[in-house]
């Protein structure tokens, strides 16, 4: 039997292309190494001796796009499906060295909050956030169009056009700039505002701003506007949820199922091997993994393409998270779900200086044992130093995860006072466990870093690989990390391959 498509990766982009191939009376089959559907935003469940359990994300715990015209609205309604989630108002706080700044979504709220929290130089900040969210506004409207991005083709060039309108010629001139150009341009030297814009761009674009693609990064300061969602049950209700809709329109979804290698025959991709050697054949092989993770299925038929984008790609992040059961009468009352915090201004953010804290709602009983609350908390982190303490030792990796655990624990007692002497369950996750379960290289997770030089028209697009048959979708590719961005990218697939 041959597929019309073999999905590698049960994750949020594969699932949802793989849904709306399912949905269209496509032959699908989705292949996934694990037990739950999702990837890097999934969720476990750790049970405890006395049969008592908590439900961790495991990576992603933020979530937009589920909004009217977001991407995951748009595939919501494609599907006649509905996604658990409820909205979050503030979206979030950012606990800075010397002041706490809310993240509203409400724009009035929002405004008044940033000239508050920023007083020295209110003015000129001002201006910067308006032609912010101005242009944002402009790219939301365009990306609302599903353009054919980025443009691999002439076939993408022609289809581009329609989606073009007279208000996007004055975004010419910001291609090559920086959101740190930005900030020059505005005069913007205030420490703190800057900590807050880098701190808010390296959760959303992996980058700090002197490095982040303004055009992005206009995108990417705007997403507590567009409304931010929390996934009932966890993170793993979007995954099986998009699951269920693909197996009640004919889906074939096998778990417990790794793809070893991706078979290459006439310089053409024709189907995988699986890791117990069986062989699986389809007209069209998509890959929800990195382009790292592609290249070693691929092997020998890599094509040098696709090798010296590897070489010429900045390593991603990894992340340090620490999953915590703690006693619910520790958590304030009433504060929102997500916090940032940034340790000390003047400090490369991330390794510990910055964290990020998601706690599950209340209301939500099913993530915790009764009178405790289900808490992560995570930093950025360089993958090398991980493997190296790995390989000298499991006293070394153990010493160093310790080390890490009191430094994020320390970071969160900003928000939740106390809270060392609190913490009824505790487990900590690195790169080397990210890689053991998510087979992701060298376990780096959340996408490319959106600098000019990798974002927008110059992003990884879905033919990156190379290879003919073979299409990549996932964060690696445009238009970026986080749920809403993944499941664009999977929209964006998905008409390519009815076109075809």
């Amino acid at each position: 039997m041959i597929y019309d498509a073999l999905i590698i990766g049960a994750g949020i982009g594969g699932l949802t292309t793989a849904a709306l191939l399912a949905h269209d009376g496509y032959r699908v089959a989705v292949l996934e190494g694990h037990i739950e559907p999702g990837g890097c935003a999934s969720s476990y469940r750790r049970t405890r001796p006395d049969g008592t359990s908590y439900v961790f994300d495991v990576g992603a715990t933020l979530f937009g796009g589920f909004q009217l015209g977001g991407a995951h609205d748009w595939v919501a309604r494609r599907l006649s499906l509905r996604f658990p989630v409820v909205p979050l108002e503030p979206a979030m706080q950012v606990w800075l060295p010397d002041r706490v700044v809310t993240r509203y979504g409400d724009p009035d709220a929002w405004r008044e909050e940033r000239m508050r929290a920023f007083p020295a130089q209110a003015v000129a900040a001002e201006r910067f956030w308006q032609n912010q969210e101005a242009i944002a506004a402009i790219a939301w409207r365009f990306a609302a169009r599903h353009p054919p991005m980025p443009l691999e083709t002439t076939g993408d060039l022609l289809g581009l056009i329609p989606t073009l309108r007279p208000e996007m010629i004055g975004l010419l001139a910001h291609i090559e700039r920086t959101v740190g150009h930005e900030l020059r341009r505005y005069r913007l030297t205030d420490p703190a505002l800057r900590a807050f814009i880098d701190a808010q761009l390296l959760i959303s674009a992996q980058v700090p701003a002197d490095e982040c693609a303004w055009l992005f990064g206009s995108v990417a300061l705007d997403l507590a506007r567009q409304g931010v969602f929390y996934a009932e049950g966890g993170a793993w209700s979007i995954a099986r949820t998009l699951a269920d809709a693909f197996i009640r329109d004919g889906g074939e979804l096998r778990y417990r199922t790794w793809v070893g290698q991706i078979l290459v025959e006439g310089g053409c991709a024709v189907g995988v091997r699986l890791a117990d050697g069986e062989e699986l054949r389809a007209r069209q092989i998509i890959a929800g993994q990195t382009v790292g993770d592609v290249a070693r299925l691929l092997g020998e038929a890599a094509p040098h393409r696709l090798l010296h984008v590897m070489k010429t790609t900045p390593e991603s992040w990894g992340a340090f998270t620490l999953y915590l059961g703690v006693d619910e009468p520790q958590i304030p009352t009433g504060i929102p779900a997500h916090h940032q915090v940034v340790r000390r201004y003047g400090e490369p953010l991330g390794e510990g200086n910055t964290a990020f804290i998601s706690l599950h709602p209340a209301h939500d009983t099913s993530r915790a044992p009764a009178g405790q609350r289900a808490v992560t908390i995570s930093t950025h982190t360089r993958v090398g130093p991980w493997w190296a303490a790995r390989a000298a030792g499991q006293t070394a990796y153990r010493e160093r995860k310790a080390r890490w655990a009191e430094d994020l624990i320390t970071a969160a007692e900003r928000v939740l006072p106390g809270l060392r002497g609190h913490i009824r369950y505790q487990q900590a996750g690195t790169p080397v466990s990210f890689q053991r379960y998510t087979r992701r290289e060298r376990g780096m997770v959340g996408g490319l870093g959106q600098r000019p030089t990798q974002s927008g028209f110059r992003s990884l697009g879905a033919r990156a690989a190379g290879v003919p048959g073979l299409w990549l979708v996932g964060d690696s590719t445009f238009p970026g990390q986080s749920s809403a961005a993944v499941t664009q990218g999977a929209i964006r697939l998905y008409k390519t391959l009815r076109r075809g």
